[in-house]
Protein backbone atom coordinates (compact mmCIF):
# COMPACT_ATOMS: atom_id res chain seq x y z
CA UNK A 1 0.00 0.00 0.00
CA UNK A 2 0.74 3.73 -0.77
CA UNK A 3 2.82 4.92 2.48
CA UNK A 4 1.11 7.24 5.11
CA UNK A 5 4.29 9.39 4.55
CA UNK A 6 2.50 10.50 1.30
CA UNK A 7 -0.29 12.47 3.08
CA UNK A 8 2.27 14.48 6.03
CA UNK A 9 1.85 18.34 5.18
CA UNK A 10 -1.41 17.95 3.16
CA UNK A 11 -3.16 20.19 5.86
CA UNK A 12 -0.58 22.60 7.49
CA UNK A 13 -1.99 24.86 9.85
CA UNK A 14 -5.59 23.24 9.64
CA UNK A 15 -8.07 22.55 11.69
CA UNK A 16 -8.64 18.75 11.93
CA UNK A 17 -11.61 16.33 13.20
CA UNK A 18 -11.48 12.93 14.37
CA UNK A 19 -14.88 11.49 14.16
CA UNK A 20 -15.17 8.21 16.75
CA UNK A 21 -18.12 6.44 17.53
CA UNK A 22 -19.05 7.20 20.60
CA UNK A 23 -22.70 7.88 21.90
CA UNK A 24 -22.03 11.86 22.03
CA UNK A 25 -22.23 11.29 17.79
CA UNK A 26 -25.65 9.93 18.04
CA UNK A 27 -27.10 13.56 19.08
CA UNK A 28 -24.31 15.71 17.58
CA UNK A 29 -25.48 18.00 14.72
CA UNK A 30 -23.56 16.33 12.22
CA UNK A 31 -23.76 19.84 9.36
CA UNK A 32 -20.97 21.26 12.02
CA UNK A 33 -18.32 18.63 10.28
CA UNK A 34 -19.16 19.49 6.97
CA UNK A 35 -16.50 21.43 4.53
CA UNK A 36 -14.32 20.29 7.29
CA UNK A 37 -11.24 18.36 7.03
CA UNK A 38 -11.95 14.88 9.10
CA UNK A 39 -10.62 11.60 9.95
CA UNK A 40 -13.09 8.88 10.72
CA UNK A 41 -12.34 5.87 13.19
CA UNK A 42 -12.73 2.44 12.27
CA UNK A 43 -17.27 2.33 11.44
CA UNK A 44 -17.90 6.42 11.76
CA UNK A 45 -18.95 6.18 8.14
CA UNK A 46 -22.11 4.68 9.06
CA UNK A 47 -22.68 7.95 11.00
CA UNK A 48 -20.93 10.57 8.95
CA UNK A 49 -19.26 9.75 5.47
CA UNK A 50 -15.18 11.44 6.24
CA UNK A 51 -12.96 12.63 4.21
CA UNK A 52 -9.86 9.91 5.82
CA UNK A 53 -10.48 6.77 8.14
CA UNK A 54 -8.12 4.86 9.82
CA UNK A 55 -8.58 1.48 11.29
CA UNK A 56 -6.90 -1.52 12.68
CA UNK A 57 -9.41 -3.98 11.40
CA UNK A 58 -10.04 -4.09 8.07
CA UNK A 59 -12.35 -7.20 7.80
CA UNK A 60 -14.71 -5.55 10.35
CA UNK A 61 -14.77 -1.78 9.35
CA UNK A 62 -14.15 -1.15 6.11
CA UNK A 63 -17.61 -1.13 3.80
CA UNK A 64 -15.54 -2.25 0.90
CA UNK A 65 -14.96 -5.76 2.82
CA UNK A 66 -18.35 -5.83 4.48
CA UNK A 67 -21.19 -7.89 2.89
CA UNK A 68 -24.16 -6.07 1.48
CA UNK A 69 -21.92 -2.55 1.89
CA UNK A 70 -21.35 -0.55 -0.54
CA UNK A 71 -18.03 0.89 -1.87
CA UNK A 72 -17.41 4.68 -0.64
CA UNK A 73 -14.21 5.61 -2.99
CA UNK A 74 -14.43 9.25 -1.09
CA UNK A 75 -13.19 8.25 1.91
CA UNK A 76 -9.31 7.69 2.08
CA UNK A 77 -8.44 4.19 4.11
CA UNK A 78 -5.32 3.95 5.84
CA UNK A 79 -4.58 0.71 7.77
CA UNK A 80 -1.96 -1.88 8.62
CA UNK A 81 -1.07 -3.53 5.31
CA UNK A 82 -0.37 -7.06 7.91
CA UNK A 83 -3.87 -6.62 8.66
CA UNK A 84 -4.90 -6.33 5.43
CA UNK A 85 -2.80 -9.67 4.87
CA UNK A 86 -4.02 -11.19 7.76
CA UNK A 87 -7.88 -11.06 7.37
CA UNK A 88 -8.54 -10.18 3.74
CA UNK A 89 -8.68 -12.47 0.30
CA UNK A 90 -6.71 -11.73 -2.31
CA UNK A 91 -8.65 -9.69 -4.27
CA UNK A 92 -9.61 -7.26 -1.43
CA UNK A 93 -5.40 -7.08 -0.92
CA UNK A 94 -5.38 -5.93 -4.40
CA UNK A 95 -7.86 -3.44 -4.17
CA UNK A 96 -6.58 -2.09 -0.66
CA UNK A 97 -2.76 -1.78 -2.30
CA UNK A 98 -4.36 0.46 -4.75
CA UNK A 99 -6.66 2.54 -2.88
CA UNK A 100 -5.29 2.47 0.67
CA UNK A 101 -2.60 4.07 2.75
CA UNK A 102 -0.95 1.72 4.85
CA UNK A 103 0.86 2.54 8.78
CA UNK A 104 2.89 0.41 11.08
CA UNK A 105 3.03 0.16 15.19
CA UNK A 106 5.46 -2.23 15.95
CA UNK A 107 7.95 -0.44 17.77
CA UNK A 108 8.49 -2.09 21.43
CA UNK A 109 8.72 -5.92 22.23
CA UNK A 110 6.49 -7.47 24.92
CA UNK A 111 8.61 -8.45 27.67
CA UNK A 112 5.87 -11.38 28.79
CA UNK A 113 4.00 -11.52 26.05
CA UNK A 114 1.19 -11.16 28.55
CA UNK A 115 0.53 -7.38 28.34
CA UNK A 116 -3.00 -6.50 27.36
CA UNK A 117 -3.19 -4.47 25.75
CA UNK A 118 0.04 -5.11 23.73
CA UNK A 119 2.47 -1.91 24.06
CA UNK A 120 4.28 -2.61 20.78
CA UNK A 121 2.78 0.50 19.46
CA UNK A 122 2.97 2.91 22.55
CA UNK A 123 5.99 4.87 21.54
CA UNK A 124 5.79 8.33 22.61
CA UNK A 125 9.01 8.96 19.88
CA UNK A 126 6.69 8.96 17.29
CA UNK A 127 4.38 11.39 18.30
CA UNK A 128 6.68 13.77 19.45
CA UNK A 129 9.34 13.38 15.98
CA UNK A 130 7.13 12.14 12.61
CA UNK A 131 8.10 8.72 11.80
CA UNK A 132 7.63 8.05 8.13
CA UNK A 133 5.86 4.35 8.22
CA UNK A 134 4.79 4.48 12.12
CA UNK A 135 2.11 5.84 14.35
CA UNK A 136 1.62 5.47 17.72
CA UNK A 137 -1.21 2.95 19.24
CA UNK A 138 -1.84 1.55 22.33
CA UNK A 139 -5.59 1.22 23.77
CA UNK A 140 -7.30 3.29 20.78
CA UNK A 141 -7.48 4.03 16.94
CA UNK A 142 -8.53 7.72 18.31
CA UNK A 143 -4.18 7.66 19.64
CA UNK A 144 -3.44 7.18 15.93
CA UNK A 145 -5.60 9.52 14.29
CA UNK A 146 -4.50 12.06 16.89
CA UNK A 147 -1.24 11.02 15.29
CA UNK A 148 -1.49 11.30 11.98
CA UNK A 149 -3.55 14.76 12.15
CA UNK A 150 -0.42 16.00 13.27
CA UNK A 151 1.73 15.06 11.02
CA UNK A 152 -0.60 16.13 7.87
CA UNK A 153 -0.38 19.58 9.56
CA UNK A 154 -3.22 19.93 11.87
CA UNK A 155 -2.74 23.28 14.56
CA UNK A 156 -5.66 22.48 15.77
CA UNK A 157 -7.42 18.54 16.71
CA UNK A 158 -10.81 18.63 17.31
CA UNK A 159 -12.06 15.40 18.81
CA UNK A 160 -15.80 14.36 18.14
CA UNK A 161 -17.71 11.16 19.43
CA UNK A 162 -14.21 10.06 21.47
CA UNK A 163 -16.31 10.01 24.23
CA UNK A 164 -13.66 7.69 26.26
CA UNK A 165 -16.75 6.58 28.63
CA UNK A 166 -20.50 5.03 28.18
CA UNK A 167 -23.46 7.43 27.92
CA UNK A 168 -26.45 6.17 29.69
CA UNK A 169 -24.92 2.59 29.35
CA UNK A 170 -24.47 2.95 25.78
CA UNK A 171 -20.90 2.95 24.27
CA UNK A 172 -21.25 3.82 20.53
CA UNK A 173 -23.69 5.82 18.74
CA UNK A 174 -24.98 3.53 17.03
CA UNK A 175 -25.39 -0.71 16.28
CA UNK A 176 -22.22 -2.53 16.38
CA UNK A 177 -19.27 -4.22 18.32
CA UNK A 178 -17.02 -3.82 21.37
CA UNK A 179 -13.75 -5.06 22.18
CA UNK A 180 -13.79 -5.35 25.50
CA UNK A 181 -12.26 -8.84 24.95
CA UNK A 182 -14.26 -10.08 27.91
CA UNK A 183 -12.71 -7.72 30.33
CA UNK A 184 -14.75 -4.50 31.94
CA UNK A 185 -15.49 -1.71 29.83
CA UNK A 186 -14.63 0.86 32.67
CA UNK A 187 -11.09 -0.69 32.39
CA UNK A 188 -10.64 -0.47 29.21
CA UNK A 189 -12.26 3.38 28.51
CA UNK A 190 -9.59 4.29 31.60
CA UNK A 191 -6.95 2.87 29.31
CA UNK A 192 -8.40 4.53 26.37
CA UNK A 193 -8.19 7.89 28.11
CA UNK A 194 -4.86 7.22 29.55
CA UNK A 195 -3.23 6.79 25.55
CA UNK A 196 -5.22 9.42 24.47
CA UNK A 197 -3.84 11.92 27.07
CA UNK A 198 -0.41 11.28 27.02
CA UNK A 199 -0.83 11.26 23.51
CA UNK A 200 -2.00 15.06 23.75
CA UNK A 201 0.78 16.00 25.89
CA UNK A 202 3.51 15.01 23.86
CA UNK A 203 1.20 17.24 21.13
CA UNK A 204 1.39 20.00 22.50
CA UNK A 205 5.25 20.22 22.75
CA UNK A 206 4.57 19.78 18.94
CA UNK A 207 2.46 23.32 19.28
CA UNK A 208 -0.81 21.16 18.32
CA UNK A 209 -3.86 22.10 20.70
CA UNK A 210 -6.35 18.78 21.29
CA UNK A 211 -9.75 19.55 22.28
CA UNK A 212 -12.62 17.55 22.53
CA UNK A 213 -16.32 19.02 21.17
CA UNK A 214 -19.69 17.34 23.06
CA UNK A 215 -23.28 18.38 22.18
CA UNK A 216 -24.06 18.39 26.36
CA UNK A 217 -24.21 21.15 27.79
CA UNK A 218 -23.93 20.21 31.33
CA UNK A 219 -20.42 19.12 31.74
CA UNK A 220 -21.49 16.91 34.80
CA UNK A 221 -24.66 15.45 33.51
CA UNK A 222 -23.97 13.87 30.23
CA UNK A 223 -25.92 11.44 30.94
CA UNK A 224 -29.10 13.48 31.46
CA UNK A 225 -28.54 15.55 28.53
CA UNK A 226 -28.14 12.89 26.27
CA UNK A 227 -31.46 11.23 27.11
CA UNK A 228 -32.95 14.68 26.61
CA UNK A 229 -31.53 15.25 23.19
CA UNK A 230 -32.12 11.51 22.52
CA UNK A 231 -36.08 12.98 23.16
CA UNK A 232 -35.53 16.10 20.93
CA UNK A 233 -34.25 14.44 18.18
CA UNK A 234 -36.05 11.15 17.93
CA UNK A 235 -33.12 8.89 18.27
CA UNK A 236 -32.40 5.80 20.82
CA UNK A 237 -31.50 6.02 23.99
CA UNK A 238 -30.38 3.20 24.35
CA UNK A 239 -28.48 0.21 21.53
CA UNK A 240 -27.41 -3.07 22.46
CA UNK A 241 -23.51 -3.84 21.49
CA UNK A 242 -21.95 -6.78 21.67
CA UNK A 243 -19.05 -7.59 22.99
CA UNK A 244 -15.83 -9.60 20.51
CA UNK A 245 -14.30 -12.02 22.80
CA UNK A 246 -10.60 -13.89 23.16
CA UNK A 247 -10.73 -16.48 20.44
CA UNK A 248 -12.46 -15.43 17.29
CA UNK A 249 -10.91 -15.44 14.17
CA UNK A 250 -9.92 -11.79 14.45
CA UNK A 251 -8.31 -12.39 17.81
CA UNK A 252 -6.45 -15.17 16.24
CA UNK A 253 -5.04 -13.36 13.16
CA UNK A 254 -4.26 -10.48 15.90
CA UNK A 255 -2.17 -13.10 17.92
CA UNK A 256 -0.64 -14.92 15.00
CA UNK A 257 1.04 -11.39 14.11
CA UNK A 258 2.22 -10.84 17.66
CA UNK A 259 3.90 -14.00 17.65
CA UNK A 260 5.53 -13.35 14.47
CA UNK A 261 6.90 -10.26 15.19
CA UNK A 262 7.88 -11.59 18.78
CA UNK A 263 10.34 -14.55 16.85
CA UNK A 264 11.46 -12.12 14.72
CA UNK A 265 13.10 -9.38 18.01
CA UNK A 266 14.44 -13.32 19.12
CA UNK A 267 15.89 -14.03 16.30
CA UNK A 268 17.28 -10.33 15.65
CA UNK A 269 18.21 -10.26 19.44
CA UNK A 270 20.19 -14.01 19.20
CA UNK A 271 22.48 -12.48 16.14
CA UNK A 272 23.17 -9.23 18.26
CA UNK A 273 24.75 -12.35 20.72
CA UNK A 274 22.35 -11.09 23.96
CA UNK A 275 20.94 -13.61 26.30
CA UNK A 276 17.37 -12.81 26.40
CA UNK A 277 14.30 -15.05 26.06
CA UNK A 278 11.21 -13.40 25.37
CA UNK A 279 8.25 -15.79 26.32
Amino acid sequence: MRSIRELYGRHSNSDIYIVGTGTSLRVFPLELLEGKITIGLNQAWKVFETQYAITMMPRLNIPEFIDGEMRRPDITWITKPSKIGAQCTPDEIAYAEQHFFGFENDGRASLTGLDEPSETGRVLEWVLNPHPEKLYLWTSISQSAMNLAANMGARNIILVGCDNGAIGENHHAHDQHTMWKGESPDIRYMQYYEGVAEVRAALRKRGVNVVTMNPFVKIDGADMDFERLCAETGNAKFIHNQDIPRGTTLMQDNARYLKLTRYIVEKNLRHLGKKFRLR
